[in-house]
């Protein structure tokens, strides 16, 4: 008795394994990514994924943002958070998302003071980054920093490119992307800055 097995291979999968985790729905909390850094001032802060546990120290964190901040960032006002708006910020996909936290502790109880986000197409080729720095603690260099981080985390993933939009009145934004070699591109009809940075 002849018994014909055979087996079909993938070409495609053998040029571009399957990245850890990739069967699982949602991937775990990614460890190894913590990170102790000093700011301008000498206050130390633990720099690390967010968590979803998170959201009350997120909410916190935009409460005691001015209204500009938030603009900046969010590109609209609002009054109040809440959970519903919180969710893609700090329930996250960790497999093409990366949010990285800015955690101090003050009085003996935690505090978020800025994220930095990166989200990656599909094949991890290109990603859109972000950031936000609490009012009280900007001109710290707390949003230079978690950029560099993020762009390091980028390389990490094989990024080729990393784009962010801005606004042109967000000139500590733009000073930080000009610093870093990003290309700006002004969209004049559009009142944003267009900002991209080879990785390649």
């Amino acid at each position: 008795m002849a018994i014909d097995a055979r087996v079909i291979v993938d070409a495609e999968a053998l040029r571009q394994p399957p990245r850890p985790y990739s069967h699982l729905v949602i991937r775990p909390y990614p460890e190894g990514y913590e990170r102790g850094v000093t700011l301008k001032d000498g206050t130390r802060v633990l720099l690390r994924p967010i968590r979803p546990e998170d959201e009350p120290l997120w909410h916190e964190m935009l409460a005691i943002s001015s209204r500009e901040s938030i603009r900046f960032r969010f590109r609209y006002i609002f009054k109040e958070t809440t959970h519903q708006m919180a969710i893609p910020y700090c329930f996250i996909d960790y497999d093409r998302e990366m949010a990285i936290v800015g955690i101090v502790e003050e009085g003996g109880r935690k505090r978020m003071i800025g994220v930095g986000r990166l989200i990656s197409d599909p094949d991890r080729t290109r990603a859109e980054y972000a950031v936000f720095v609490a009012d009280p603690w900007q001109n710290k260099g707390l949003g230079g920093i978690l950029t560099d981080y993020c762009l390091e985390i980028a390389r990490s993933w094989g990024i080729r490119k990393v784009t962010a939009e801005t606004t042109p009145d967000n000139i500590r934004m733009i000073r930080i992307f000009e610093k870093r070699g990003f290309k700006l591109e002004y969209k004049t009809e559009e009142s944003v800055i267009l900002a991209a940075k080879p990785l390649g």
